[in-house]
């Protein structure tokens, strides 16, 4: 039986003719380092993957896992689900993860296909927690949830997924990808990366995240940028990002999904349309879908206290198929 529910919440050139290219290169690289300088100090513990990768990780809590997973617009990282610790770390043992490429993890120097980021995943899930889970991600992070449950079925006992763009954008383009060479280029490429994390352009970024634009935090593009610009990899980070080297076709995954599920749509979300919840409910005989009105790409930040709520209710309900029993 579809179980669908509609929540209704109201909420009250630095360069000049002159300067050479060597010049240019120059003040790329300094600009590179001080931004490095500035990451994200926040205190984590640290999982390294069979292929070398560090991940930063945190935990809260005790009782069954539960993993959240960010994002993968520049600057994403675990501090994403910041507002949902508190309450869920009294009933569950709660896990927030930078996937690479984001937040305090390495940052890879090449850009990374969805296939890897659920690969890395798997191992974190294996080494670290050593059970199935419960994830709840979003937006490219919902993603790469789902192509982890085609491939490692395993590690997953619940999902909570937060508008994936692969049920309505699939992969990516020749269009989206000829870009890539350029963007991975030591100058143009180097000065569209510092352009593309400016904070003018991190704060156009965030006004599209938010509907509700007194909900963001206040130090929310400080932090995009911040995460944004850290690391020496930080530029194929962004590479991926522009060209959607990591995104994926996720409407068979979906379809496929034989476990308890809770789809959760923003109804003002500008980058992924809420139609696609539509699509999302014609592929799928089962799971939960939850509409949240005046949010957009980030509902569990936007509205976080609903949200918790909703969120506790799901994993803490016993699975779906023992309720239709």
């Amino acid at each position: 039986m579809i179980q669908k529910a509609i929540w209704k919440l109201s909420l009250p050139l630095f360069a000049s003719a002159g300067i050479t290219a060597a010049g240019l290169i120059l003040y790329q690289r300094i600009s590179l380092h001080r931004a490095s300088r500035k990451g994200d100090k926040t205190p984590f513990e640290s999982y390294t993957t069979p292929d070398g990768v560090s991940m930063a990780y945190e935990r809260f809590g005790y009782g069954r896992p539960v993993v959240l997973l960010h994002s993968l617009h520049p600057g994403a990282s675990r501090r994403e689900w910041r507002p949902q610790i508190e309450k869920l770390a009294k009933d569950f043992r709660v896990y927030t993860v930078d996937l690479p490429g984001f937040g305090q993890s390495d940052k890879p120097t090449k850009p990374w296909t969805a296939y890897q980021y659920a690969k890395a995943l798997h191992s974190f899930l294996s080494d670290v927690i050593g059970k199935p889970v419960a994830l709840a991600a979003a937006n490219g992070g919902a993603d790469i949830a789902l192509v982890l449950s085609m491939l490692y079925p395993e590690d997953l006992k619940k999902l909570v997924l937060i508008s994936p763009e692969g049920i309505g954008r699939g992969f990516a383009t020749p269009n989206d990808t000829q870009q890539l060479k350029k963007l991975l280029s030591p100058v143009i490429g180097t000065q569209a990366f510092l352009d593309g994390t400016s904070k003018k352009a991190l704060r156009l970024l965030a006004e599209e995240l938010f509907y509700q634009k007194e909900r963001m935090p206040v130090d929310f593009v400080k932090n995009l940028k911040q995460n944004a610009r850290y690391g020496k990899g930080a530029q194929a980070s962004y590479a991926d990002y522009v060209t959607r080297f990591a995104a994926a076709d996720t409407k068979q995954a979906f379809a496929s999904l034989s476990l308890p599920f809770l789809l959760i749509w923003g109804e003002r979300n500008v980058r992924n349309s809420a139609v696609y919840l539509e699509e999302a409910e014609n592929l799928q005989e089962k799971g939960e879908f939850m509409l949240f009105e005046d949010t957009a790409s980030l509902p569990h930040m936007e509205n976080s206290k609903a949200f918790s709520q909703i969120l506790k209710d799901f994993l803490s309900e016993e699975d779906l198929e023992r309720k239709a029993m």
